[in-house]
């Protein structure tokens, strides 16, 4: 098969995977411990693999070539409906992803959070991306530019590893 695939982190139920697979992508695995989430992916995608705990992968754990690797990694560090704790929240994740994107070398890389990331860990994530050899551009987009009719900002990191750049 030469459809580009997806790595899916911190799965949910999915959604990344439905974006993407709408685009022609395939879902090579997801990444999801949570009971209720993991059950509404084995139904909808029967033959693709939860590898449950994202700090288990390595690239033995996942099989083929990652064009995409997603990951809306845990927000409730950097929300403001929490303690915002960061770095010390039992929580931040982020050093759980950027382990799977080192053992699997993705050429992209689509991550999501929320805007209290800015400051909390941001600058951090994309230092630790570039250091990996990738370039990362962070985007904050309201739900309301793709038409929901509220702002709920996201931050978007979209990263593109510097070895499958064309010249």
């Amino acid at each position: 098969m030469n459809e580009p695939t997806i790595l899916d982190l911190f799965s949910g139920i999915g959604g990344f995977s439905l974006a993407f697979e709408s685009e022609g992508f395939r879902t090579i695995g997801f990444a999801e411990i949570d009971p209720y989430a993991s059950a509404v992916l084995r139904k909808h995608w029967p033959d693709v693999p939860n590898f449950g705990d994202i700090r288990t992968i390595t690239r033995d754990t996942v099989p083929g070539r990652i064009d995409v690797l997603t990951g809306g990694f845990p927000c409730q560090p950097f929300s403001v409906a929490g303690k915002q704790r960061g770095k010390e929240d039992d929580r931040y994740l982020w050093p759980s992803m950027l382990d799977v994107v080192r053992a699997t070398r993705p050429a992209w890389i689509v991550g999501e959070n929320v805007p209290g990331i800015v400051g909390m860990g941001l600058a951090d994530m994309l230092v630790d991306l570039e250091a990996c050899g990738y370039r990362a551009q962070p985007f904050i987009i309201p739900a309301c530019a793709v038409g929901a009719p509220h702002r709920r900002d996201r931050v978007w990191i979209i990263a593109n590893s510097i070895r499958f750049r064309r010249p």
